[in-house]
């Protein structure tokens, strides 16, 4: 089964070193979310990844043949049609022109895209028929791997809710394996199989989180329980640089009993004085 490896990896520009140790591998048909602050390399992992950088340090093994990106930015080349745009890879791939504008065609309006915007130029379009024609430009590749950096950041919930559903029904019919980066902790818990949590300085792996729920069974309610699970963790908390969690008990309303913050932020549950009686909040 096609996979893709990252073993020992590690990257510097200049005299930084912005990712250190970086191990994980991500089979066919699953989603690897790496989530954690702007600044911990995740940018720089998709690029290598995606063979936009050369490895320095470690082992990529990509077994995948047909990768395919979409990036925070639309990119969509502002002198070519919305069309022309999603069937660029399949014109540089040597497809005859009546097939690759078909087959465009037919992945746009599978992505919401009407006969009108497909011919249009970028400018003409709003930035969620952007996001979307990029989308398209992705998947009519019909790629075994998929590289997502960020590309849903920017729109609005309406939009991210179709774009998800549409990214999951192609991704389960076909087995697509998906690297997805971010630094939204709910859009991972709804996408994502498995989470890994990146620290800065230098940029590596602190925490991971494998989701046994499918992706099409969770509602809302499950991506916020699950978010707030998630948040429970001191190594993802200080990944994002969220104050350690308080115990309950140090912020109980004393009635029967005391509570005093030690050293290192531990609550320590003292007995109340004898003859007191429990205070009202």
């Amino acid at each position: 089964m096609s996979e893709l490896r990252l073993t020992g990896l590690a990257h510097a520009y200049a005299l930084k070193t912005v990712l250190e140790d970086i191990d994980l591998v991500l089979p066919a048909g699953r989603i690897l979310a790496l989530v954690g602050p702007s600044g911990c390399g995740k940018t720089t992992l998709l690029h290598l990844a995606a063979g936009l950088l050369t490895v320095q340090t470690g082992e990529l093994r990509n077994g995948f043949g047909r990768p395919a990106a979409i990036f925070q930015q639309p990119r969509l080349l502002p002198w070519k049609t919305t069309r022309d745009n999603i069937a660029l890879g399949l014109k540089a791939a040597g497809l005859p022109r009546a097939a690759y504008r078909r087959r465009a065609d037919a992945i746009g309006r599978a992505v919401g895209l009407d006969g009108d915007a497909l011919d249009q130029f970028p400018h003409q379009l709003s930035g969620g028929m952007q996001s979307r024609a990029a989308l398209a430009r992705a998947l009519v590749l019909e790629p075994d791997l998929l590289l997502m950096d960020e590309p849903f950041s920017a729109l609005d919930i309406g939009l991210k809710a179709q774009l998800y559903r549409l990214l999951l029904d192609h991704q389960a019919a076909r087995g697509v394996a998906v690297l997805m980066i971010t630094h939204d902790l709910m859009e991972a818990v709804r996408l994502a199989d498995s989470l890994l949590v990146m620290a800065p300085d230098p940029g590596r792996i602190v925490h991971r989180f494998d989701l046994g729920t499918p992706a099409a069974a969770r509602d809302d309610d499950f991506v916020h329980r699950t978010t707030a699970e998630f948040l429970r963790h001191g190594d993802v908390r200080a990944s994002f640089g969220l104050a350690p969690r308080v115990s309950p008990a140090a912020t109980a309303c004393p009635r029967e009993i005391g509570t005093k913050v030690g050293a290192g932020g531990t609550a320590q549950v003292l007995p109340m004085p004898a003859g007191r009686k429990g205070l009202a909040c």
